[in-house]
């Protein structure tokens, strides 16, 4: 399965360099179950249909601007309407516990995501401080 997203190409100096390209697909697939996880967990909404927005890039390849609007989770004027009562977000929201300025922090480097609902609902997610994830419904 790894050998298909192998690429070999020669140089002008004739050495074989080797590239390798994520499976785009794939990777969204796994992005969009876990964004539907946390969407379930937190705020108890069953999202079966197609998420209008899914997006992944590596945190390093971000602009610092783009950087600081992903991470700005925490924007209270965005909030539509307050999580539904008895959810867990609602708890989160009221108490701050588990949070880390709208983060909820899985493992300390290791992953973190945030839930919020503003007209859509968003769930970012953070894998091993290296890969940012979006999906919007």
């Amino acid at each position: 399965m790894i050998d298909r997203a192998k690429t070999e190409y020669q140089t002008l100096g004739g050495e074989t360099r080797v590239v390798w390209q994520p499976d785009v697909e794939r990777i969204n697939r796994v992005i969009i179950k876990n964004a539907r996880g946390h969407a379930y967990f937190e705020y108890g909404e069953p999202l079966m249909e197609t998420p209008s927005h899914v997006w992944a890039a590596p945190l390093g390849t971000m602009s610092a601007s783009d950087h600081a609007d992903f991470e700005s989770v925490n924007n209270c004027q965005e909030l539509a309407a307050l999580p539904e009562v008895g959810s867990r977000m609602m708890t989160r929201v009221f108490t701050g516990q588990d949070l880390d300025d709208g983060w909820v922090v899985v493992q300390d480097g290791a992953y973190r995501y945030a839930v919020h609902q503003t007209g859509v609902l968003r769930v970012r997610s953070v894998w091993w401080e290296y890969l940012a994830t979006e999906v919007k419904w």
